[in-house]
């Protein structure tokens, strides 16, 4: 029979009520399981079903089931209907009910089945979310929830690489995630439900309001937020996510608010950023996105605003992006969007701060165009933000780190941008800047960068184009200095702060700098500088003088500016000087519009009756200085003579050109003859400048230095133009002669000299107004008549009228005038003449005598008296013996009085002649002065007695314009005669002569050698001096040696060649050059060169001959003799190059004998190191005057200078060894290898002979030679690195550097460059090279480590409590100094070449060293080579790990403590490549030596250091060995000893886990206790007995977790065991796991009747103890057992009984502590007392009496006065309890038991709040008991009135529940 087909929909039906009835057919939870495991995925499916009948029906079954599912035991099949949710992603209904399922299943998997679920959940995670946002929001969180259950594997490594393929995840998953985790950390919840940096939609996947549970948790499913973000900052860690991806969140992280998400965050950015490309568009674009938000997003939140700019000032490509930089600067400073993203305050700074600091790096590392692109705006910005915080005086609590940090980088912006943002006509920035350094009063660090600034812009004022710019420059300098004088007085009159800092010192630098040396406007701002002389600051005076100095000028321009001019700085024509007249118009007030800005900058600056009107003299001095200076300059340029060099001593060259050069006075007399011949001579600058420096001579009095030197100055520069200007030139000013009389009677000596000359040379003016000049003249012999009896200031005006008559008369005399009547003149000079006598012949006033001197010396000179005039007065011969005798002392007024006397005499006959012979011997016998200066004026003297006027030491003398007197035939004879006895003089013994002598013959020679008398004696002459040159006086050397120089100019070309051929002779000669007469009183040795011994020393040839006859020794004498002679050849080297000589080997180099005989340069090099320093001054001013080209002329010398310097360096003297050193060091540098390479053997082996030199200075040159070499050498290794030389160098050079010559040597400086060398070395050497030596080098340098220590760490560490420190934190510091030794370093790089076969030699080496080394640094070494080995080295140490294992076994108890933790440490690390045998074997050795087999606290902690070192270092073989170490572990963490206990719970804590590990280990760690338990060492048998509690503890602890009756079987005899014996500090924690075990074992096997047995009888046994302190936790043990075990009769009542009995008898004192404190007494009792009565409660029989007994024995507490709060707590606790057990137990109490419970709740309590609410408590359980109804009423009386009593709302509602009960 056919049957009838079904339709689809019939089908389904029929099919899904199939499932149906299996469903609801099934009985158990077990068979409801497996059928939904098979058809609930299925049956879901069907929810796609077209049909609408089917599709109902299933949701009518999925609502059964729902109600079927309720037991949380019930386990759905969450992996296939998550499968089906992800395969199905267009058919909702059926991904929302899958996804209701997948929630509602997924909390009810186990940890392991949820993380096998963990590749379902992310795979194709990114495509959910393209179907349903907010399904795939589900799917997130559920990720999330897996994702905390997963223990990611450790970072980097193999499990850590293989993560993504092993969850299956791809890319485009691990791109969702990267997104939605940047997300997740950003986002926390808000009312506003918005979050800065989040749009709307991805808030709402985060937190969506249709999940409010989400982020509850305390719901379900609920996560908690901060660990999620810490959760997946983890994540981000592994090596599913790259550097790029992991990047943005690791950046949100770092700034989230939670510390443990910010410090994961950090590191997570730390370790990402060295891989990341900051120069990439996208993601600055990205990062800057985030920072200002978008059209749908906030700004991000000010702490990641501030993450961003510190990451965007990496990028250099950031820079770029002118828009968003303008926006951040904008937005951040002046917007008031700021406010709304910060709070104000320290996050405030902190966002301003990370502004400036990007914005700082922007303008310092931007490139040109893109910081001129935003340099306009951010500078104007930056202003706008400085002047908010008020300008220029800041407002009270700004921030002023800011505002000096803003001030510098609108310096640098507006140095890098455009020229025109700054050179703008009105300089209205840098006004601004210089306002705002003088008035900001914000602090001196804004000052500091004020400056900086200001300085910084500098730069951009040194090439002004703009003219007017220029100008306007000029304007606001002169501005600054003029307005800064009176800057106060303003501040003051305008009302402005009164705050003013000073801008003189940046005003000048921007002159010095911004403007041309030639700027006469730069060069004034100089002078004004110099104004307040020693009242302004150092630095302002500084730069004034480095302004107007050329040399300086030149220094201080920037390098850009120098870099552009060719040539040395000394080349004048690098430099353009002002012009003259333009200064002197500018600085004296004639405005000279040529070359000059515009007139409008001279307003302030007037002519010369104005321009220094006013000055400080200071000011007006330097003014005139400069003035003359460039007058000189021009003078010299004009006449086309060699200008003077600009160098450090140009102020000082002009000056001493001027006063000794002839062709310099005649060029600037040229000059002034222009001067004069100019239309406007009236008015000429020169003119001008005379007219200044007069008015300033006569201007400034005072006695102060300022004024002092301003009158020198200008006075010295007035008669230095006086003399060489005609008397036309100086007709203007003549007038200024009667204007003298305050200067002449001055009490300045210089200033009465000076007014004095100048009165001589304009009084006797052919133009002067004769009769006012007769009155003066009158005045001044009035004053010279009192000279007899003048005192005081008196005898001062005396001395310059004296001067200014001498200077009168004799300028009147010379110039011849006819001016003057001669018989006045005659008169008057007699007059004079007679004063001026009597005061030589009576005076002895010194001032006075000098006064006559000098004006007798001045009529002399310019003949103005003759012998008849003088014979008048004083006899000739009297005069010339006074004059001689003041002479004597040195007077040199004297001596050149003497010989200007013997000027005017004839020498007619033989008188006269006879007086110029006696002048002669006088001026003979004053070389005794020993006053250098002295005999120079000697030898001036014999000079004018020699030639008269035509000697050249006169030219300057002549002051005015007039012929030169005729010359003499006297001085035909006299110059002949006066040079052969200077020359005969020369050649004496007697130092003091021959030392004057030989000054005298230099100064005949300068001055007259122009004489043919001297041109003939020139040979002579140069022998002369040639022979002083072995003088051992310098200054008789430097005399010889200039001396030779002038006869070297002088001479012609023959004897010029002859000279040069005898000196090349000397110097080049190792023999002695004594020569001459050796007489007794020849002095041979200086005095105190060779002492004797009794306070004398040997010095003359009479001293040798003496001593020889004393010994008996003759050969004394030939000894001594040998050594005065060797003196005698140093000293004459040391003597070249002094002045001459290096001009005349110079000049001979060049066509002279040296340019065809160049033997001399090997010998003259190796003399350039010679350790005398004057030898090598000398030396090397010879060197640089012959030698031209350096280089070339050593690389054509070089084999003739090597040989020559390695003959010298074993030479027998030792100047000559220790100059071959360092000439062999320098010749060697910079010379190419191949040219000294064949020397380089030899080298070193005369380096290594030499550094063990007698004397001590050779030594140290042979060690800067072996640093030289050690230079090559590893110059060598780097190029060479297979060179079969460089080898063999480097096995003789490391033995050294190592032996105690090098490393071990008690030099210091010798250890240092051995352990420089030794670095160099090994740094620069390649594998091959160094391989052969790495084994000896490793030990070598362990063992250095303790030797190179120094010895003040021994000392400190012996006497450790002297310094107030401990030796562990000294021996930690030496730890840190150890692993950052250098010698370490040099480990690391040998163990960094280390290849298998240099490990198996190298293992022996270590081995050795780590067994013989003493010293901690060495051990501590020795284990960081270990360390280092086995983390970085693992290929190549790995096979021997086992044996290194070992060792630290053996060597691991050490004396020093840091040593024994080092090794710790290092076994480790070592742990990672040992074998499992070896691993094992640690164990061992840590367990049965180290913690059991050792009886010191000591070894435990070394064992619990080297348990964590491998857990730490080692977590893999820890791991593997868990049976091993985990049950020790256990063990050890309940050691007695504090800091072992830590040391192994923290490795518990971290490295090993919780209670399951407990249980998985339980039998070990029991197996571990109990061998313990019997042991003889009370701390290991402790610890046995609180490892077994502990055990207890962790099994019964976790929630949910009973305990098993095999677990409990286990445990019960070692418990037992544990408990038994007598009591000890610290059992009641096992005490207390007793209790643990009673409550929480398993009931069928406590009820046992052994077990039930033994049970009471420890709790019974425990609580009858006596020891004070145990008692209360006996007592509350057994309270806790009796209430477990309510079975038994554990006699509570008679035990708690008779305790409280004891302790509430007032008359007894049962219970006594021996520290005799009445506090801990009463504290113990009442503790005691407290655990006892709680205890009660559980153990009272309710059947019977057992409430009253209850009720007695508390009631004795009564007996206590006061009643302690805890004791009354205890009653009401214990009250309560026993009444919740009545109602429980449904026992019925008595009307008597109520009433007593009653009395005892109800009386009156005056404590705490808690105590009272303890007793609402109870009197709340007090109302549910049954009872009468008048007990009923009373006890609702009582309520009442304790209600209304009460305060606390909390003890009141218990009341009021009480009341309602009733």
């Amino acid at each position: 029979m056919a049957s009838t087909q079904q339709s689809p929909e019939a089908r389904e039906l029929s099919l899904v009520g199939k499932v149906e009835l299996r469903i609801a057919l099934a009985n158990t939870d077990t068979q409801l399981q497996d059928l939904l495991n098979t058809y609930l995925a299925p049956l879901l499916l069907k929810l796609a079903s077209e049909h609408r009948a089917v599709r109902d029906k299933v949701i009518t079954i999925c609502h059964h089931i729902k109600s079927r599912i309720q037991p949380p035991s019930i386990k759905l099949p969450v992996s296939a209907l998550l499968k089906q949710f992800k395969e199905h992603s267009h058919k909702p209904l059926v991904r929302q009910f899958d996804l209701q399922y997948i929630q509602q299943g997924l909390s009810r998997l186990s940890r392991s089945e949820q993380v096998d679920l963990l590749p379902d959940l992310i795979h194709g995670i990114a495509r959910t979310s393209t179907s349903s946002l907010e399904h795939a929001s589900q799917i997130f969180f559920l990720l999330l929830r897996v994702m905390t259950q997963y223990d990611l594997p450790p970072r980097e490594s193999n499990q850590d690489r293989e993560l993504q393929s092993q969850l299956q995840v791809a890319e485009e998953d691990v791109d969702f995630l990267r997104r939605r985790f940047g997300d997740l950390i950003l986002f926390n919840p808000t009312p506003t439900k918005s979050v800065p940096g989040l749009t709307a939609d991805e808030y709402k996947f985060l937190d969506s309001e249709e999940r409010p549970q989400t982020w509850d948790q305390k719901s379900g499913g609920g996560l908690n937020l901060a660990e999620t973000k810490y959760m997946i900052c983890q994540w981000l860690t592994s090596d599913i996510f790259t550097h790029d991806q992991r990047l943005v969140p690791a950046l949100f992280a770092s700034a989230d608010a939670n510390p443990r998400v910010s410090e994961l965050g950090d590191d997570l950015l730390k370790r990402t950023l060295p891989n990341i490309n900051l120069e990439d568009e996208a993601l600055i674009n990205v990062l800057f996105g985030f920072y200002f938000g978008g059209p749908v997003t906030s700004p991000a939140r000010a702490p990641l605003r501030i993450k961003i700019l510190t990451l965007i000032s990496k990028s250099l490509l950031s820079t770029t992006f002118a828009d968003k930089i303008v926006q951040l600067v904008e937005d951040g400073l002046l917007s008031e969007q700021v406010e709304r993203i910060m709070v104000r305050g320290r996050e405030t700074t902190k966002m301003r701060t990370a502004i400036f600091n990007y914005i700082n790096f922007v303008a310092r590392q931007g490139t040109g165009s893109s910081t001129r692109a935003v340099a306009h705006k951010l500078v104007y910005a930056l202003k706008d933000f400085i002047e908010t915080q008020g300008w220029p005086v800041a407002n009270p609590g700004e921030d002023c780190a800011l505002r000096g940090l803003g001030y510098e980088i609108i310096g640098l912006f507006l140095k890098a941008g455009p020229p025109e943002l700054l050179q703008e006509e009105n300089l209205e920035l840098l006004r601004w800047l210089f306002r705002s350094l003088r008035e900001d009063n914000s602090g001196n660090s804004t000052s500091v960068s004020l400056e900086e600034t200001l300085s910084t812009l500098m730069g951009a004022f040194s090439h002004v184009e703009d003219r007017d710019v220029e100008d306007s420059l000029r304007q606001f300098l002169l501005e600054q200095m003029n307005d800064l004088d009176q800057s106060d007085n303003a501040a003051a009159r305008l009302g402005k702060p009164s705050f003013s800092r000073s801008t003189r010192y940046i005003t000048v630098r921007f002159a010095n700098r911004c403007l041309p040396y030639h700027d006469v406007v730069a060069r004034w701002v100089d002078v004004l500088a110099l104004e307040h002389g020693s009242q302004e600051r150092h630095e302002v005076i500084e730069e004034a003088k480095k302004g107007l100095d050329p040399y300086w000028h030149l220094m201080n321009q920037s390098w850009d500016e120098r870099s552009n001019r060719s040539g040395d700085v000394n080349q004048p024509q690098e430099l353009r000087f002002p012009d003259f007249s333009s200064t002197a118009s500018f600085f004296l007030g004639l405005v000279d519009h040529q070359n000059l800005p515009a007139a409008d900058c001279y307003q302030e600056s007037p002519g010369s009756a104005a321009a220094l009107q006013g000055r400080q003299p200071a000011a007006c001095s330097a003014a005139v200085r400069f003035c003359r200076q460039m007058l000189v300059v021009e003078a010299m340029t004009a006449s086309e003579e060699p200008n003077i060099s600009i160098n450090a001593d140009w102020e000082r060259k002009v000056d001493l050109t001027v006063a000794t050069s002839g062709a310099a006075r005649l060029a600037i007399l040229k000059a002034l003859r222009v001067a004069e011949e100019s239309e406007s001579k009236n008015h000429h600058p020169v003119l001008e400048l005379l007219k200044a420096s007069s008015q300033c001579f006569q201007k400034f009095e005072g006695s102060s230095p300022g004024f002092a030197d301003c009158r020198r100055q200008c006075g010295e520069i007035f008669i230095e133009l006086c003399s060489l200007s005609s008397n036309a030139f100086l007709s203007p000013i003549i007038s200024v002669a009667l204007n003298l009389e305050r200067q002449i009677e001055a009490n300045d000596p210089q200033t009465r000299a000076l007014a004095a000359q100048a009165f001589g040379i304009l009084a006797t003016h052919e133009r002067s107004h004769w009769s006012r000049v007769f009155d003066v003249l009158h005045g001044l012999q009035k004053t010279c008549q009192i000279s007899s009896t003048a005192v005081g200031a008196q005898v001062n005006k005396i001395h310059g009228a004296l001067l200014a008559l001498g200077f009168f008369f004799s300028r009147l005399s010379f110039r011849r005038g006819e001016a003057h009547e001669e018989n006045w003149f005659q008169q008057n000079f007699d007059q004079f003449l007679k004063v001026l006598f009597a005061i030589v012949q009576k005076s002895k006033d010194a001032l006075l005598l000098d006064a006559t001197f000098t004006a007798l010396d001045q009529v002399a000179l310019f003949h103005a008296i003759t012998p008849e005039m003088i014979s008048k007065y004083v006899s000739l011969e009297e005069l010339v013996l006074k004059v001689a005798n003041t002479a004597k002392s040195g007077n040199e007024k004297a001596i050149a009085c003497l010989a200007h006397l013997a000027m005017v005499i004839e020498g007619k006959d033989e008188s006269e002649k006879a007086y110029v012979k006696s002048i002669e011997e006088s001026l003979h016998d004053l070389h005794e002065i020993k006053q250098t200066e002295s005999q120079f004026a000697v030898g001036e003297a014999l000079s004018c007695l020699a030639c008269g006027w035509d000697s050249k030491a006169l030219a300057t003398k002549i002051d005015v314009e007039a012929s030169v007197p005729e010359i003499s035939k006297r001085y035909q004879s006299a110059l002949p005669q006066i040079i052969d006895r200077t020359l005969e003089d020369c050649r004496q013994t007697k130092p003091s002569l021959k030392k004057a002598a030989v000054i005298w013959l230099l100064c005949l020679i300068q001055y007259c050698g122009h004489r043919t008398e001297v041109q003939e004696r020139l040979p002579a002459c140069q022998g002369a001096f040639k022979r002083c040159l072995s003088d051992r006086d310098t200054l008789v050397q430097e005399s010889a040696s200039r001396g030779l120089g002038l006869v070297y100019e002088h001479g012609d070309r023959q004897l010029k060649d002859d000279l040069v051929r005898d000196l090349v002779g000397s110097f080049s000669s190792d023999k002695a050059q004594t020569s001459g007469t050796v007489t007794e009183d020849t002095q041979l040795f200086e005095a105190g060169a060779l002492p004797t011994g009794d306070g004398n020393s040997i010095t003359t040839y009479k001293d040798i001959m003496n001593l020889a006859a004393e010994v008996g020794d003759s050969s004394l004498v030939y000894r001594f003799m040998s050594l005065a002679s060797n003196n005698a050849i140093w000293s004459t080297r040391a003597a070249f190059g002094r002045f001459g000589l290096s001009n005349v080997l110079s000049d001979s180099s060049v066509d002279g004998y040296l340019a065809e005989n160049p033997k001399l340069f090997p010998k003259l090099f190796r003399y350039r190191f010679d350790p005398n320093t004057n030898v090598q001054r000398s030396m090397n001013d010879i060197w640089h005057a012959l030698v031209k080209n350096p280089t070339a002329t050593i690389d054509h010398h070089f084999d003739a200078m090597m040989e020559d310097l390695l003959q010298s360096i074993l030479g027998r003297e030792w100047r000559a060894r220790q100059a071959s050193c360092d000439a062999i060091a320098d010749l060697i540098q910079a010379r190419p290898a191949e040219k000294y390479e064949k020397y380089l053997g030899r080298v070193w082996t005369l380096c290594f002979k030499v550094m063990d030199d007698i004397k001590d200075s050779v030594r140290v040159a042979a060690a800067g030679l072996a640093r030289t070499l050690t230079g090559i050498l590893t110059r060598g290794l780097e190029s060479s690195a297979s060179s079969d030389k460089t080898v063999a160098t480097l096995k003789d050079v490391l033995p050294f550097l190592l032996s105690t010559q090098g490393l071990e040597s008690s030099a210091e400086d010798i250890r240092i460059f051995a352990l420089h060398a030794l670095l160099e070395i090994i740094k620069r050497a390649s594998a091959p090279t160094l391989r052969p030596f790495i084994p000896e080098l490793v030990e070598k340098i362990l063992g250095l480590l303790s030797t190179m220590e120094p010895e003040a760490v021994n000392y400190v560490h012996m006497n450790a409590q002297r310094y107030n420190l401990t030796e562990q934190r000294i021996d930690d510091m030496r730890l840190a100094s150890v692993r950052a030794s250098p010698l370490m370093e040099a480990v690391e790089r040998c163990l960094d070449l280390l290849d298998d076969a240099t490990m198996k030699a190298l293992v022996p080496k270590i081995e050795s060293a780590m067994k013989t080394a003493v010293g901690m640094p060495s051990k501590a070494g020795c284990s960081r080579i270990l360390v280092s080995l086995s983390t970085r080295h693992s290929f190549v140490f790995r096979p021997h790990s086992d044996h290194f294992l070992n060792l630290v076994q053996k060597l691991i108890m050490d004396r020093n403590e840091t040593v024994s933790l080092s090794y710790a440490a290092s076994g480790g690390y070592v742990a990672r490549g040992a074998s499992d045998k070896a691993v094992i074997q640690l164990a061992t050795f840590l367990k049965q030596k180290l913690y059991f087999g050792s009886g010191d606290d000591r070894s435990r902690l070394i064992a619990g250091e080297l348990v964590q070192a491998v857990a730490k270092h080692a977590s893999d073989r820890f791991n593997s060995f868990a049976s091993e170490f985990v049950p020790f572990v256990f063990f050890a963490k309940h050691d007695s000893n504090d800091a072992i206990k830590d040391v192994f719970r923290e490795i518990w804590g971290e490295h090993v886990g919780g209670s399951r590990t407990v249980s998985l280990q339980l039998q070990e760690i029991l197996g571990l206790a109990a061998e313990h338990l019997g042991s003889s060492r009370w701390v290991l048998k402790h610890a046995a007995s609180r490892t077994i509690a502990d055990v207890v503890d962790a099994i019964t602890g976790n929630v949910g977790q009973s305990m098993s009756t095999s677990e409990a079987e286990t445990l019960w005899e070692p418990l037992c065991t544990a408990l038994s014996g007598k009591t000890w500090e610290g059992k009641e924690v096992v005490l207390e796991a007793f209790a643990t075990f009673v409550q929480k074992g398993p009931g069928e096997f406590l009820s046992k009747n052994n077990v039930a047995d033994e049970v009471k009888k420890i709790a019974m046994r425990e609580a009858k103890r006596q020891n004070e302190a145990y008692r209360p936790h006996a007592y509350a043990a057994l309270g806790r057992v009796a209430a477990a075990r309510k079975d038994q009769d554990f006699a509570v009542v008679d035990i708690i009984g008779s305790v409280i009995d004891q302790l509430t008898n007032p008359d007894e004192d049962a219970m006594d502590i021996d520290s005799g404190k009445g506090s801990q007494k009463d504290t113990l009792r009442d503790l005691t007392l407290e655990n006892a009565i709680e205890a009660l409660a559980p153990g009272v029989n309710l059947q019977g009496e057992g409430a009253y007994e209850f009720l007695d024995i508390v009631g004795k507490t009564e007996n206590l006065k006061p009643v302690p709060t805890t004791i009354s707590s205890a009653v009401f606790t214990a009250s309560r309890d026993l009444l919740k057990r009545s109602l429980t137990e449904k026992v019925k109490l008595g009307f008597q038991a109520i009433a007593r419970f009653a009395d005892t709740l109800f009386e009156p309590v005056d404590g705490p709040e808690q105590l009272r609410k303890v007793r609402a408590g109870a009197i709340l359980e007090l109302s549910k008991v049954e009872m009468e109804a008048d007990a009923k009423s009373e006890m609702m009386e009582k309520v009442t009135k304790e209600i209304e009593k009460e305060v606390s709302p909390a003890v009141k509602q218990e009341l009021e529940q009480a009341r309602l009960n009733l």
